[in-house]
């Protein structure tokens, strides 16, 4: 046995289970040689619970993180081998009979070193889809398909949106209860210096306050024919004058159940306590504030206008089989009205699946005839229309630059004016140029003049002072040196005209 919060109790079970193709008996096939198993359950935070629901959760929400952890009575034996332990979510069909409603998120896992872990899972559906049946978890360590230990966890109302709670507290207070309930006394516990007491609950202001607000009263009766019955020195049920039917009790049940027509009862309280007043007020009003019938205090009501609808234990209990009919029929209405608007809801989503897969369709359609239309509208120009191509010209003439002819003349001569002036600098560099190199080759040939009078006169001197020497040799030598000479005033020449003109 383990527990996920006080109350919240997991037994054994030991029932059939009923799966989408075959049934599964729960009961124990294999046990350890070791000794009996021992089962260990955690959670990491609670369910919720609430006194009018019980133990409930949200759809959308990951059940907490259970954690299982598996040993033997032999403290020696821990290993298991080809073990696996499994979570599901079933609804009982009856007392000995689950089926199985299916769990979103990984439910099955091998046990290593006796351990095992369940994270990320949700219920895959609600409880007003299963026709009110509430969920239970279910726990199985298994060898293969042998079951070796089986536990079950208390019942939990399960909701996708707010309204199904709204849903199942109407139900609460509509749903005909059994007359042997009557006879049932309640107390409410109370902490009264460190010590739990039980404070009877008794048919008076007082009491109705202590059952509405009692936590330790669970799967509380509100129907206001049992709070009438049970607390009528302060609780009645009043109806119009003009209300003509066979059996007001009968007709009480119909409107009650009503989601649309005004009713013409009305819950009436009285109360001397002002506190007491407010906290009754408060709890009848959270109670049948969605309901068509109004609650109001005794005070406040126009008795000329209701009357006091007189009922006895007796009575009820003779109309208690009419009273089941009518809420097995309502049961029925509601839960065909379910499955309408759930076939509506997917006929609509079909619909939508439909127009979106046109509307793909229609997208890639067009995106196929531009892919072929943009190679055609490539190759072939584009033929203009007489408009088309005047507005073109006149866009065209538009953008021409506009010019006046004496300012081109004026331009034309300057530009001719720089050109003459280019040229002119050209011909002075020129002339300039061949100045230079006349001038040097001028100072050429007087260097030249000069060198040579200096070797005629070495010439007549050495022929003063040696022996006479051969004339053929001494004709020999004037030419080579007029050669000699030659060969330099041309290197002269050639590196002036080679020379860079100066800026």
């Amino acid at each position: 046995m383990a527990q996920f919060h006080k109350g919240f109790t997991w037994t054994q079970c030991k029932s059939t289970l009923k799966t989408k193709t075959t049934f599964i008996n729960l009961r124990q096939t294999v046990t350890p040689n070791q000794g009996p198993v021992l089962l260990k359950i955690d959670t990491e935070r609670e369910l919720k619970y609430t006194n009018d629901l019980g133990w409930n959760w949200h759809k959308s929400w990951n059940i907490p993180n259970i954690s299982v952890k598996i040993s033997l009575q032999n403290e020696e034996c821990t290993q298991w081998i080809n073990c696996q332990v499994q979570l599901l979510a079933v609804k009982m069909l009856q007392n000995d009979l689950f089926e199985e409603v299916g769990l979103e998120g990984t439910t099955q896992y091998d046990i290593i070193d006796g351990k095992a872990f369940f994270s990320g899972v949700k219920f895959n559906s609600t409880t007003y889809n299963h026709q009110g049946h509430r969920f239970q978890l279910l726990i199985l360590v298994k060898e293969r398909e042998n079951i070796i230990l089986g536990l079950q966890s208390p019942p939990v109302f399960v909701d996708s949106r707010k309204s199904a709670r709204d849903e199942h507290r109407q139900i609460q207070y509509i749903q005909p209860f059994e007359p042997s309930y009557l006879e049932r006394n309640f107390c409410k516990k109370e902490k009264h210096f460190n010590d739990v007491v039980d404070a009877p609950i008794e048919n008076n202001e007082n009491g109705l306050h202590n059952y509405l607000t009692a936590p330790n009263i669970r799967n509380k009766i509100k129907h206001p024919l049992f709070m009438a019955l049970k607390f009528s020195r302060c609780l009645n049920i009043y109806y119009q004058n003009n209300l003509e039917t066979d059996n007001y009790l009968i007709e009480f049940q119909k409107q009650l159940m009503s989601k649309y027509q005004q009713s013409q009862y009305t819950i009436v309280f009285q109360s001397n306590n002002n506190r007491i007043r407010k906290k009754i007020e408060e709890s009848l009003t959270q109670l049948f504030g969605q309901s068509m019938i109004s609650v109001v205090e005794r005070k406040y009501l126009d008795e000329t206008q209701f009357k006091k609808l007189e009922f006895s234990s007796d009575d009820y209990s003779s109309i208690y089989p009419q009273l089941q009919e009518l809420m097995n029929q309502y049961s029925q209405d509601q839960f065909n009205q379910s499955v309408k608007q759930q076939q509506e809801q997917e006929q609509q989503q079909e619909q939508q699946q439909d127009m979106n897969i046109e509307e793909e369709q229609q997208q890639q359609q067009q995106q196929q005839s531009i892919q072929t239309e943009q190679p055609i509208q490539q190759q072939l120009p584009k033929i203009l229309t007489h408009s088309e191509r005047k507005s073109a010209f006149t866009k065209y003439l538009d953008k021409l630059p506009t010019k006046n002819f004496e300012e081109e003349k004026q331009e034309q001569s300057k530009r001719m004016e720089k050109l003459n002036n280019i040229r002119e600098m050209e011909n002075y560099d020129k002339v300039q140029k061949l100045v230079k190199v006349e001038e040097e080759l001028n100072q050429n040939r007087t260097q030249y003049q000069q060198y040579y009078q200096q070797q005629q006169q070495q010439l007549q001197q050495q022929q003063q002072s040696y022996a006479p020497i051969n004339s053929f040799s001494i004709l020999l030598q004037q030419k080579l040196q007029e050669q000699i000479l030659q060969y330099y005033f041309i290197q002269q020449q050639l590196m002036l005209l080679q020379k860079p003109p100066s800026v």
